[in-house]
């Protein structure tokens, strides 16, 4: 079923509206601010029902927070250029594209304005084969920095025990683009700590970082482990300091989260890299009044490398006109036999 709640708030010239999605196993509430997941309640057999992503109630505290600059992109789709660019500055044709920094010097998930904290416009929604929202926005029209202008479409589809998520990026002129949806996942529920959590995913390197948590374009093997080898993130020896980039294996499932009960989220991604952070803190109450804190959740961010533009041996993110390209990511909740 699709459910859609117009309160009659207006934001960039059209209604701020809610969708929520669900089926027997699953509720999934949607914003059209940023495009948010707000919430992904499961009850699935043999567990106690839960929602495993962070978020807020109301899309106005998402608002409130970019305006103070302390947001921290629960759930929201972010780009057109997902994580850091350093000095804000990319190669542009025969030149530079210089953006507005928003984090020191650097870019951080596409400028000040960006497709976290607009409104996107609903394109569409279906009850069969399985509930779904579509939502657009231009880069253009909607005010975002960027060169050339760009058409992103996200489409959210609920099947009976996986959440599907395609973000579509179209070239309406030569432009450049590294979108990613940026949830904060926690198997347990939203109130409580990703560190009683096992992280495993099948990658075998990562980025290396500067001190402004910028790649430098050398990539580290994960150490001692074989090619047939999962990591257990939680025993690297940064964790939980963890805001790095990995190498994804063409596996399947490329990321499990297993909660202490033996509840798991598996997550799989036609992208090449998954940027992982932990964190959530949050100047302002969540969901159920949850105070999340620096442990909260763990944000898996499917995408190319952060930085791409300004390291030759990193994907080509530029599109040209006509250009369409699709980055999608399954988070599924049936559980291993």
């Amino acid at each position: 079923m699709v459910d859609i709640y117009n309160p009659r708030v207006e934001l960039d010239q059209a209604p701020v509206l809610e969708f929520s999605l669900h089926n027997e196993n699953a509720s999934v509430v949607l914003s059209s601010y940023g495009a948010t997941l707000q919430s992904f309640e499961i009850k699935y057999p043999g567990f106690e029902k839960r929602d495993v992503v962070l978020g807020y109630s109301d899309w106005q505290d998402y608002a409130q927070l970019f305006t103070q600059q302390q947001s921290a992109y629960f759930g929201a789709i972010v780009g057109p250029i997902a994580g850091r660019i350093t000095e804000a500055t990319i190669p542009w044709k025969d030149a530079k594209f210089e953006f507005e920094p928003n984090e020191a010097q650097h870019l951080l998930h596409g400028g000040k304005r960006n497709f976290s904290n607009v409104n996107w416009q609903l394109l569409s929604y279906e009850e069969k084969p399985f509930p779904s929202v579509t939502l657009c926005i231009e880069t253009k029209s909607a005010g975002i920095e960027l060169p050339g202008n760009l058409r992103c479409e996200v489409r959210y589809t609920l099947q009976e025990n996986a959440l599907l998520i395609d973000i579509t990026s179209l070239a309406l002129e030569d432009t450049v683009a590294n979108p990613t949806q940026h949830s904060y996942f926690n198997p347990s529920g939203h109130n409580g700590s990703i560190l009683n959590s096992e992280i495993k995913m099948e990658a075998n390197s990562f980025l290396e970082l500067d001190q402004n948590k910028i790649p430098t374009g050398k990539s580290i093997s994960t150490p001692g482990l074989s090619q047939n080898q999962s990591i257990h993130l939680n025993q690297l020896a940064f964790f939980p300091e963890i805001d790095h980039a990995f190498r994804l294996k063409n596996t399947k499932p490329q990321v499990i989260l297993r909660a202490p009960d033996g509840f798991q989220l598996s997550f799989q991604t036609n992208q090449r890299y998954m940027q992982v952070y932990i964190g959530g803190e949050s100047l302002v109450q969540g969901k159920e009044n949850v105070a999340y804190h620096n442990h909260s959740g763990i944000c898996l961010e499917q995408q190319a490398e952060p930085n791409a533009p300004n390291q030759e041996n990193f994907s080509y993110i530029y599109m040209t006109k006509d250009q369409m390209k699709t980055n999608s990511i399954s988070i599924n909740f049936e559980q291993s036999k």
